[in-house]
């Protein structure tokens, strides 16, 4: 654990363990040291009192009297009288966490309990400038109400019972125990999703929320190409699931984007027809709302679909819509049907208390992981902190672009809420790749300034060791236009993808930082500099200039590799094939990039033509 802690990870705090090892792990890192004065636990004299805080664990009974938690029963008092109390114990220290105690769990929802609790914070500032509160497994809903009456230094939240890891509450830092939060309730949870934010673009009355205002559907192209940034990008036609739209309009502006961006769509898909045609048109997957039955979802591929479902929070585990309850548990709803849907999306319906029920979303993450099938939820996700928590969990967040947009939770802010790092300075190793051929450009650094300063000027922008931000070509002109940021599953690297321009990447004036590219990614580099600048003589150039004598070879090759005897004429062949083929897209100002995007739009078609030859190339062949 203090290992572990000298490598930036976990909350630096010390357990309630002997003087000797909160010494030793004091001296290893940890901020402080916490010793338990309830039971009479007297300030050792040997720690510094800057390093010291009273843990004073309490109840509150239904009648708004509190008490100490101790082992031997003890009277109940007033607020004041538990004030002169805690004073009393907590002389020597230089701050104050108290452990609240209630008979139910759902007696923190209680208004009386609640404002009780916000007038104790409230009066213990008088006798400590610094105040932890400690609420067991409290729902953030509550946690949220009592720091509207008093905002305490910092929540702690254990999830030793309901798996709840660190999440951010008004301002104030919920953290939990390393230990359970690395392994809560005993179970192991891996993140099995790559991308932590997926943001929502919700076509409704014909506009994009933004988080800037809002954008004319006509504008839905910009919007994709700024949130793309991150990944996947759901689009959800809303006016289409209100019945206001065909959403044929929104699908026309989409069909182009399909083929650039990985897209999901959903609102309004009723018919399987509907959901295969979209599929078809490239979507990466669809959202499945009310429809979503077994007849329907079968027919649909288990890897492309996503169904979506709502979880009303009074009743905890409920499958509803937006205005009606079914009585049904999500959890079963996931383990019936993962046999035939791969990814399930649970949005949160949250009539009272606001936030999420983490030990909800916990239950739903290990069903999921058990049914092979990933699980993103939606709803009132705020802070960093809630998505570093899901991601954890192995969930994905999806945020509307209406908050990802604004300042309250800027894109760059969500996106970073997940990176760890183990290096001393903070800065996370970033690989650099080529959009045009996937091939690594070089390894540099950024940290949370750079990132953000990144997707803001939409340029490979970095952090140099030695000379602080770093805008790639601002002072040799090879700049970089920023494609995608994404992560390693381990959340302690980035991947950049750029447009690379001007003579490259590296210092010395080449394209990479590992020497010279090969195969085709330097059959391409070649053929666009014939192309600029041809030498005399050049048979690539006569290509370029005879577009009839280019197409007979490509004819002749493509029969040569047809008609090849074996595998070493076969490569051979292919080869020449490869090479015209190369010239061919050049002349028309294709790269490697679009023909990449080409091949995965026409894996992601799910209605595949019968395939049989033109009938002019059968005639050849008899």
């Amino acid at each position: 654990w203090v290992k572990d802690l000298e490598r930036g990870k976990g909350v630096k705090i010390g357990g309630r363990t002997e003087e000797k090892k909160q010494r030793c792990g004091l001296k290893k890192g940890v901020s402080h040291a916490i010793f338990d004065v309830t039971n009479d636990q007297k300030a050792p004299s040997s720690i510094p009192k800057g390093k010291l805080l009273a843990l004073v664990n309490l109840k509150l009974d239904v009648s708004n009297q509190w008490s100490l938690n101790t082992t031997e029963p003890s009277s109940a008092t007033s607020v004041d009288a538990t004030i002169e109390l805690i004073k009393t114990k907590t002389s020597g220290f230089s701050g104050v966490i108290l452990g609240l105690e209630v008979a139910t769990k759902d007696d923190f929802a209680k208004d009386n309990i609640i404002s009780s609790m916000g007038a104790l914070l409230n009066a213990a500032k008088e006798v400590s400038p610094s105040i932890w509160l400690l609420g067991g497994d409290m729902p953030l809903g509550a946690m949220i109400k009592v720091a509207e009456i008093s905002e305490p230094t910092h929540f702690i939240r254990y999830p030793l019972t309901n798996g709840a890891a660190p999440a951010k509450v008004k301002g104030t830092l919920l953290t939990a125990d390393y230990n359970t939060r690395v392994q809560p309730s005993g179970m192991q949870y891996n993140s099995t999703n790559l991308q932590c934010v997926v943001p929502a673009l919700e076509v409704q009355n014909g506009s994009v929320p933004t988080g800037k205002g809002t954008s004319s559907v006509t504008d839905l192209a910009a919007a994709v190409d700024t949130f793309s940034v991150v990944g996947e990008v759901c689009v959800i036609d809303v006016d289409t699931s209100l019945g206001t739209s065909d959403g044929m309009a929104t699908r026309e502006i989409l069909k182009p984007l399909f083929k650039k961006y990985n897209v999901r769509y959903g609102g309004g898909l009723r018919t399987v027809d509907d959901a295969m045609n979209v599929l078809n048109e490239g979507a990466a997957k669809v959202v499945i709302g009310s429809a979503g039955d077994r007849d329907f979802l079968s027919q649909l591929p288990r890897d492309r679909v996503i169904l979506s479902l709502d979880a009303i929070f009074a009743s905890d585990s409920d499958v509803g819509t937006w205005t009606t309850t079914s009585n049904f548990p999500i959890t079963k709803v996931i383990t019936d049907l993962c046999d035939i849907v791969g990814h399930f999306q649970i949005t949160f319906l949250e009539p009272s208390l606001p936030g999420l029920d983490l030990s909800l979303v916990m239950k739903l993450a290990a069903t999921c992981k058990a049914s092979k099938a990933a699980l993103t939820i939606a709803g009132p996700i705020r802070t960093p902190q809630e998505i570093a928590t899901l991601d954890e969990m192995g969930v994905e967040c999806l945020i509307s672009t209406s908050i990802l947009g604004s300042p309250a939770l800027p894109l760059p802010t969500a996106i970073t809420a997940v990176i760890k790092t183990d290096r001393q300075d903070g800065l996370i190793p970033t690989v650099v790749v080529d959009s045009s051929n996937g091939r690594a450009l070089g390894m540099c650094y950024s940290n949370h300034e750079s990132i953000n300063e990144a997707i803001k000027r939409k340029r490979g922008t970095y952090w140099s060791r030695s000379r602080g931000l770093w805008v790639k070509g601002e002072t040799s002109g090879d700049v970089q236009e920023l494609v995608q940021v994404a992560m390693d599953c381990d959340r302690d690297c980035l991947l950049f993808t750029v447009k690379q321009a001007g003579s490259g990447f590296c210092h010395r004036h080449q394209q990479t930082c590992f020497g010279p590219a090969t195969g085709f990614d330097k059959l391409m580099a070649t053929l666009q500099q014939r192309k600029a600048n041809a030498p005399q003589g050049s048979y690539t150039k006569r290509l370029f200039d005879d577009q009839a004598l280019l197409r007979a070879k490509l004819m002749e090759e493509a029969t040569e590799l047809a008609d090849s005897p074996n595998a070493e004429n076969c490569a051979f062949e292919a080869a020449d094939l490869i090479y015209f083929a190369f010239v061919r897209c050049v002349a028309m100002g294709v790269d490697m990039s679009e023909i990449q995007k080409n091949l995965d739009f026409k894996g992601r078609k799910v209605h595949r033509r019968p395939g049989h030859a033109k009938p002019q190339f059968m005639q050849n062949q008899s």
